[in-house]
């Protein structure tokens, strides 16, 4: 296979440059910005509807869909963030098993160390 193919690969739609950027960042980075920004935009969400709602003067169907619309849109935004928050939890729980697991191994080669 050659060089370029090889590094190209799983890209997605992304340049390879930007690929290899995405790639170096943290998971957890990655989890924290995304339940952030979900729940930033929730709020943004239910201003902009409310106010929309209460303050413009569309036709009462029309000020329906849009409640609806909203309605859906934080079900879908929390149920994301629900999901990003489970993966988070379960990520942070194999990276402390990790970190148990060196220090135990670590350990045991001290131990070993010292009686020689």
């Amino acid at each position: 296979m050659p060089k370029n193919n090889k590094a190209k690969k799983h890209n997605y739609i992304f340049p390879d440059i930007l690929a290899r950027a995405m790639a170096k960042v943290d998971q957890r980075t990655q989890y924290e910005a995304s339940m952030m920004s979900m729940s930033l935009m929730g709020v943004g969400l239910v201003l902009t509807m409310s106010y929309l709602i209460i303050y413009f003067e569309f036709p009462i169907w029309y000020k329906v869909i849009l409640g609806i619309n909203a309605l859906a849109g934080m079900v879908f935004m929390w149920s994301y963030i629900v999901t990003t928050f489970q993966q988070y939890k379960n990520y942070m729980d194999v990276v402390d098993f990790q970190k148990q697991e060196n220090e135990m191994k670590g350990g045991l080669q001290n131990a070993e160390e010292n009686r020689s």
